[in-house]
């Protein structure tokens, strides 16, 4: 689980970074289909980054492991994505 959650916020930072001229709309189909979504589609989420096979399989165990969290653990790290996505810093 703090795995998930570090991803979570590593995410937020890099979406939410000044430095960034705006959310990589393909980027943010691979966390939500990280948390939301079968691995089929997680993985074909993941393919339009072209990844090699050691980065592939390292998404995959974190998919893994995501999918062992308890639904409503899901649930508040994808409704603090939203929070912090809304925020007047990421706007």
């Amino acid at each position: 689980m703090k795995l998930a959650v570090i991803l979570a916020l590593a995410t937020l930072a890099l979406c939410c970074s000044p430095a960034s001229a705006g959310i990589c709309l393909n980027f943010l189909n691979v966390i939500k289909t990280l948390f939301t979504d079968t691995l089929s589609n997680y993985e074909a989420a993941i393919e339009f980054f072209v990844p090699d096979a050691d980065i592939k399989d390292a998404m995959i165990q974190l998919k893994s492991l995501v999918d062992t969290l308890p639904s409503n653990t899901t649930e508040n790290i994808l409704k603090f994505m939203g929070i912090v996505l809304k925020s007047p810093t990421c706007a």
